[in-house]
């Protein structure tokens, strides 16, 4: 039924309703279509009876709407065959990117996606956390002991 409509416009037809979707008046279309505006008029008029409009930018709107159902009925949605491969801890986005900074400590990044490292690696930044962390604090005690020496 939908399609039925839009089957029964002539080429011209689809074209002046399509600019008349955007607001044209018939003596903007005319030129823009090689034809006269009284030529224009009549394909409007023309499509308006077959798709049972009022006016002119009703059969234009009502234009539009099937035209875009058709598209997208045309679209067909299909399963893909690929296979899916192995599980790897190999990322495929690159390591760095040229704006970002180094990363200091080879941690992995935080927030984004759920990382795939093993447990063994897991370890390993969990381990460097902790040594950074100690470093830091040993620090700021040695900070805090120098700074109680020299007011004492």
């Amino acid at each position: 039924m939908v399609d039925d409509r839009i089957s029964q416009l002539s080429d011209m037809q689809r074209q002046c309703l399509r600019l008349a979707a955007e607001g044209r008046s018939s003596k903007e279309i005319g030129p823009m279509l090689g034809l006269s505006h009284n030529t224009v008029d009549q394909y409007l008029h023309r499509a308006r009876v077959i798709l049972g409009a009022d006016n002119r930018r009703e059969a234009a709107r009502i234009f539009t709407e099937i035209e875009s159902i058709v598209a997208f009925k045309r679209l067909e949605l299909k399963s893909c065959d690929i296979a899916k491969p192995p599980f790897s801890a190999i990322s495929e986005a690159p390591a760095e990117q040229s704006g970002s900074p180094p990363k200091l400590l080879g941690l992995p990044p935080r927030g984004g996606q759920p990382n795939d490292l093993s447990s063994h690696h897991r370890l390993i930044a969990i381990g460097k956390i902790a040594l950074f962390l100690m470093i830091v604090m040993l620090g700021m005690i040695i900070l805090i002991k120098a700074a109680f020496i020299v007011l004492s």
